[in-house]
C-alpha cells in the first residue's frame, strides 16, 4: 500500500470515529480505504450540520455555526468551541484558518475578515484546505 493510500485510509477512519462524512468526486465513497485512496482537493468535508453556503458571522447561532465549529475543529482549532454560537473565539479561530489558509499558498487567498463567506466555506469544506472557487 503506497504512503498516499495509508494516509488517505488513516483519514477516512479518523473521520468515520469523529463523525464526519466524506463525500469525492466518487459518489460511491463509502469510507473503505480504495474509495478514500484519491483524497484530496476533490474530496468534501461536513460534519452534517449544514450544507450552504450562507454568510455567517459574529452574532450567528444554530446549525451553521455548529458547522462551522466541527469543521474549524476538524481543521486543528478544536478545544475553543463549547456551543453553537458564533462569538469572538469562533471570530478569532475563523480569521486565524483564513490567514493561514493564505499562507500555505493556496491559488485562491481568502480574505482574513473573521466572517464565513462562500469561498471560506469551500476552503472549510475541502480536502486539502484550500478553497475552490
Amino acid at each position: 500500500m503506497s504512503f498516499r493510500t495509508q494516509v488517505a485510509a488513516s483519514v477516512t477512519a479518523a473521520f468515520i470515529v469523529a463523525g464526519l462524512h466524506v463525500n469525492g468526486a466518487d459518489s460511491t465513497t463509502t469510507g473503505s480505504a480504495p474509495a478514500a485512496a484519491s483524497a484530496g482537493p476533490n474530496v468534501t468535508v461536513s460534519c452534517g450540520d449544514y450544507s450552504g453556503t450562507a454568510l455567517t458571522r459574529r452574532g450567528d447561532s444554530g446549525a451553521r455555526v455548529r458547522e462551522v465549529q466541527c469543521l474549524l475543529a476538524y481543521r486543528g482549532w478544536a478545544g475553543v468551541f463549547t456551543n453553537d454560537r458564533y462569538g469572538y473565539g469562533v471570530y478569532l479561530a475563523v480569521r486565524e484558518f483564513q490567514s493561514w489558509d493564505t499562507l500555505r499558498g493556496c491559488a485562491i487567498p481568502l480574505k482574513a475578515d473573521g466572517t464565513v463567506d462562500p469561498r471560506t466555506w469551500g476552503a472549510l469544506r475541502s480536502g486539502d484546505g484550500c478553497p475552490t472557487a
